[in-house]
């Protein structure tokens, strides 16, 4: 699982979601990504790498800029594909005027390399999202060929009130 902006592995619905994969036989990682404060695409790409073991056997889970740090990831990745990917509150372009996440979208990705990386792509997006816009969440689905879960969940945060996410485990089981 990766996380997104100004985020850490013990936030949200993370420690709920790896209990319950654990409790299923599940072996889960959660890194912390390198300065969420001040995301580096390539300090996030160079570390999903260094992480990547089993693809046949790996599920992608991304929330927010961490989707994003998957699909950069993915468009120069030419392993074996992925078991799957599971996109929440995803985006793949840049829509955000914020400073500190220039440098992520210089180049438009490649979706059709990307899209062959995993077996199957799973997107989950809130229509109530107030930092990922709904549309961007559902472009993104359409670019991958996603199934496409309409959540109502806001950007799917703990001071949200989100701190389980069974969608999200759904999704996994389905794959």
């Amino acid at each position: 699982m990766i996380h997104g902006y100004l985020g850490f592995p013990e936030n949200n619905w993370f420690p709920w979601l790896k209990n319950e994969l654990i409790s299923r036989g599940y072996k889960v990682t959660i890194p912390s990504m390198p300065n969420p404060a001040f995301p580096v695409e390539k300090a996030w790409v160079k570390k999903l790498k260094a992480l990547v073991k089993d693809p046949k056997n790996t599920i992608l889970v991304g929330h927010s800029l961490g989707c994003a740090a998957i699909l950069h990831f993915l468009q120069d990745y030419d392993g074996p594909q992925f078991k799957g990917v599971v996109s929440v509150a995803g985006f793949g372009r840049g829509f955000l005027k914020v400073e500190k996440l220039y440098g992520w979208f210089k180049q438009p990705l490649d979706f059709s390399k990307i899209k062959k990386a995993a077996q199957k792509w799973t997107g989950i997006h809130s229509k109530n999202d107030r930092l990922v816009p709904f549309e961007e969440g559902k472009w993104l689905s359409k670019k991958l060929g996603t199934e496409f879960i309409v959540e109502n969940n806001g950007h799917f945060l703990k001071q949200e009130g989100v701190t389980e996410l069974p969608a999200v485990l759904d999704a996994i089981l389905q794959i």
